[in-house]
């Protein structure tokens, strides 16, 4: 049976909406072997009152290389001792790539501070009768594939795996509670580490931008295959703000009392500007 964690990276100014997230966890998931909250170190003793027999406190700087420090005084910069100082966006997602150093677990789950359980889900529920773990993968917006910053995602991956023309760049691979697999993410990063010569760490660290996930689903449907262990979906299970224009306190209700039956999740983005609380008592109002 596979070992399933959920994998939540945060930090302090969203410790309201994780312990909501955690909340939510206790109440209406099951089927996961440990919850995962991943932290800088300046934050271990405000998150460490989350702690319980299945959720624990990781440490940024327990899982990467040691040429990368934190710098004091800043959350929005690492400095980088291979190159030149690193932002907590591209950071961040070297720390999800790095997940199957820091567990055991065989399958990770991945959910935002800002997501919560709505309705009961069994994380056994991403694996198929042939043991494949689910992978989103959407189509492609309009408004993103005009985006130039998304543009340039698909270029680097195109660049990184020898991907040529416009079939590798039809599906879009992010959202919340996305899928990985442990072999499939030791495959990426030691493709990513043979072709450089370098640690795939140094090389992600030294890219001006990039999307984790549309590094992993590009590598997991065109590089690897039938052999990646996913099936691909266009399913989403968390209904997610972002698809959504919210600019108000009544969008936010209309929002939330129009979320489908088949989402066991929902995301409020933390940059809406709305307090946890506030979407908190509303949810349980809905309840």
């Amino acid at each position: 049976m596979s070992r399933i964690a959920l994998i939540t990276p945060s930090y302090a100014p969203d410790f309201d909406r994780c312990r909501i997230l955690c909340d939510s966890v206790e109440r209406f998931l099951c089927g996961h072997d440990e919850h995962l909250i991943i932290v800088d170190r300046q934050d271990q003793a405000l998150f460490a009152r989350l702690v319980t027999p299945r959720t624990r406190l990781l440490l940024k700087e327990e899982i990467l290389p040691g040429w990368l420090h934190k710098i004091p005084f800043s959350r929005k910069w690492w400095l980088n001792l291979r190159g030149l100082p690193v932002r907590g966006w591209i950071l961040q997602q070297i720390v999800k790539l790095s997940v199957a150093e820091a567990t055991a677990a065989d399958l990770f789950v991945f959910a935002d501070s800002d997501v919560v359980f709505i309705r009961p889900f069994d994380c056994a529920d991403v694996l198929d009768a042939q043991g494949r773990a689910r992978l989103y993968a959407g189509p492609r917006k309009p408004e993103d594939v005009a985006d130039p910053r998304h543009r340039a995602w698909y270029r680097f991956a195109g660049k990184l795996f020898g991907l040529t023309g416009e079939g590798f760049q039809q599906h879009d691979y992010i959202s919340q509670l996305v899928v990985w697999r442990r072999e499939t993410i030791e495959q990426l990063t030691s493709r990513i580490a043979a072709q450089a010569g370098r640690p795939w760490q140094a090389v992600l660290a030294n890219t001006l931008d990039f999307s984790e996930y549309e590094l992993y689903g590009i590598f997991a449907e065109h590089v690897l295959g039938s052999r990646s262990g996913h099936f691909l979906t266009d399913a989403e299970l968390s209904y997610c703000s972002w698809h959504h224009p919210i600019a108000s306190r009544e969008d936010l209700l209309g929002f939330l009392r129009d979320i489908p039956d088949r989402y066991p999740a929902v995301l409020i983005q933390s940059n809406l500007g709305i307090e946890p609380a506030d979407y908190a008592r509303i949810l349980g109002q809905l309840e």
